[in-house]
Formats: C-alpha cells, structure tokens, sequence
C-alpha cells in the first residue's frame, strides 16, 4: 500500500497491481487501466453513444435526402432511394440496448466482440444516402 506521503511499500516491493502510472485508477493514458471486470471506464457508453451517433445521422441523412429529392420535384423513385438508410438507422437504433449488453460481457470475458453484422447494416444505410444523393445530382434536379 502506499503511504499518503506518496511512497510506500508498494513500490519497494515492485506490487505493481498497486502502482498506477497516472496516479488513479484507470487514468487517461494508463497502460494498466483496463482491469477487464473491474474496469472503471466507460468504453461500453462511448460505444453505444457512437453507434447512437451513426443512427441518428443516417437517419438524418435519408430523411433530409428524401425531402430534398421531393421539394425539388424529383421522381418518386429518386425518393424512394433514401427509404433503406431510415430503416437502417431504426435497425441500428433499436440493437443498441442490445449491443450495449454484448459489449458490456465482451469486456467482462476479455474477449472480442463481433459486431460485423451492425457494421453492414451502417454501411448499405450509408451507401444508400450516396446512392440516393448520385442520383438526385445525375437527375439534375434543382436545375
């Protein structure tokens, strides 16, 4: 243990599951930080709040892209294009609790945590905004 004096028995000895390189347990920059079930950080709510992040962006993007495609008097089809990135989005939005828990027991097991299936779902919701962005731009609309 440490002495509030800031030396101590610990580092004498070399106990270095006592020793912090910051000074707390866990600090920024801490390449013992990570103690698997223990673990004090918040990867798994910066995680889920990044995947928050990308739905709500996607469906950001395939609603503003649809109601531009129909204020500018673009087919319905053109419209239409945006469609698959809003269902993504509402895909990616209600896995997250779900998700949240995965990687909550990824970390606990020290594991990895698969997550390629969310990752395709974000991507063809990207692609589908591109897709649907190409096309109002090649229709000319707004000309």
């Amino acid at each position: 243990m440490n002495t509030p004096g800031g030396t101590g028995d610990a580092e004498s000895t070399g106990d270095a599951e006592s020793t912090e390189s910051t000074g707390g347990a866990g600090g920024a920059g801490d390449a013992e930080g990570f103690r698997g079930a223990g673990d004090s950080g918040l990867q798994g709510e910066r995680t889920r709040f990044a995947w928050v992040r990308t739905a709500t962006v996607l469906a950001a993007g395939g609603l503003g892209g649809a109601g531009v495609a129909l204020r500018a008097g673009a087919p319905a089809g053109v419209a239409l294009l945006f469609v698959p990135a809003v269902f993504c989005a509402v895909l990616l939005l209600t896995q997250t609790g779900i998700r949240y828990r995965r990687a909550q027991e990824a970390l606990r097991r020290g594991g990895p945590l698969d997550d390629r299936a969310d990752a395709l779902v974000a991507w063809i919701g990207t692609l589908t905004v591109v897709a649907g962005a190409a096309a109002v731009v090649l229709a000319g609309i707004g000309r």
